[in-house]
């Protein structure tokens, strides 16, 4: 048992978050969210943004605040587990999430960009969603194609590619428009089967049964 608590201060929004709630939960950890008053809150924040992580001893004392997102995933993943103690592994496993980011970030800055800049971003958005996807499948296939990227248990890369694709599927009519399709986990067999490999997890139950205590479910989980 962990004798850490962890506070995650976040938007009620799936965001940049969605793979931190899914690594809090499947290390099983004591852990909640809190939703800053923004504006309000930005300057109480190390670098004036979100995420942050809130880290205490089992007292409740302040041990430590992260304020990166990256940073926060890999703290969390290398605390329980869910990277490899061996470098090299561990390398493997971080640049793979590291190319999803990349995408994920193509499309946020899409989402706020206009004229010719926004052309831009979506041919360089299909460029690297189709580059992407051949990387991806085919880590999954060197690993037998078994719903994992490495082994037979949750992994890192696992978790952050699921939100990844959860994200996408769930993506607005102002997102990159018929390039979202790139990323049809539906149209991926390979995907497909991590993405059912993780709901199917007993570690996640939680994050795909239990009620937010403020407002409805799907703000911050996946159907």
């Amino acid at each position: 048992m962990s004798q850490h608590r962890y506070v995650l201060r976040y938007f009620d929004i799936q965001g940049l978050c969605e793979t931190l709630r899914l690594l809090l939960t499947a290390s099983g950890v004591d852990w909640t969210e809190e939703h800053p008053e923004w504006p309000k809150e930005k300057t109480n924040q190390p670098m004036g943004h979100l995420p942050v992580l809130v880290v205490s001893n089992a007292d409740g004392k302040p041990e430590l605040v992260l304020s990166e997102t990256l940073v926060i995933e890999r703290y969390i993943a290398r605390e329980y587990g869910l990277l490899p103690a061996d470098n090299l592994a561990a390398a493997r496993q971080e640049q793979l999430r590291d190319q999803l980011h990349d995408v994920g970030s193509t499309h946020i800055e899409y989402m706020h960009s206009t004229g010719e800049r926004s052309a831009e971003l979506v041919t360089k958005f299909e460029q690297d969603a189709t580059c992407l996807v051949s990387v991806h499948v085919a880590a999954l296939r060197h690993n037998g194609n078994n719903g994992h990227y490495f082994g037979d248990t949750l992994s890192y890369v696992d978790l952050a590619a699921y939100a990844f694709f959860k994200f996408f599927s769930n993506a607005g009519p102002r997102s990159l428009k018929s390039k979202i399709g790139l990323l049809d986990y539906t149209r991926i067999p390979e995907v497909s089967k991590l993405m059912a490999a993780v709901e199917a997890s007993s570690s996640l139950e939680p994050y795909f049964t239990a009620e937010k205590v403020n407002g409805p479910r799907l703000a911050t989980r996946f159907k």
